[in-house]
């Protein structure tokens, strides 16, 4: 089904790539070693995680989640974390998501969560792609 989850999404850009580590030195110290700096950073209550934007010189960004303890992405990948999400915004939420549902997949979430930055996500979970997350966002206008 992997494909079709992809056709249904009409062509959507790529937002950022989100990579679970263990704790925020880690993500520093990654981050350092990549070369990247660190564009902003914001909690989701929702998933009990920090998230931390970085940028390098140009392309996506690389969010890195930092579960909290007890959170739901605290043992992903047994506690090791690495890739989880590639993230696509899409210009309405709603709409792909009922695109989605007319093809049998099920969003993470009922409704959409307040990501990190200024937007809306929910994700499509790795069943329907046979390998990872995909998140899609999508943008609000800035406060």
């Amino acid at each position: 089904m992997d494909l079709e989850v992809i056709s249904a999404l009409n062509s959507p850009v790529l937002h950022h790539v989100g990579i679970v580590v263990r704790t925020e030195k880690l993500a520093l110290a990654q981050m350092a070693r990549l070369g990247l700096q660190e564009d902003y950073r914001g909690h989701v209550a929702a998933w009990d995680v920090l998230c931390i934007f970085a940028r390098g010189n140009g392309g996506s960004p690389v969010e890195f989640v930092v579960p909290g303890s007890p959170g739901p992405l605290r043992d992903f990948n047994n506690g090791l974390g690495g890739l989880h999400h590639l993230a696509f915004a899409v210009p309405d939420l709603a709409e792909a998501t009922a695109r989605l549902a007319a093809i049998g997949v099920k969003m993470l979430e009922a409704q959409p969560v307040r990501g990190a930055g200024c937007f809306l996500c929910n994700f499509i979970p790795p069943i329907y792609t046979r390998a990872y997350a995909v998140e899609l966002v999508q943008l609000l206008p800035e406060a």
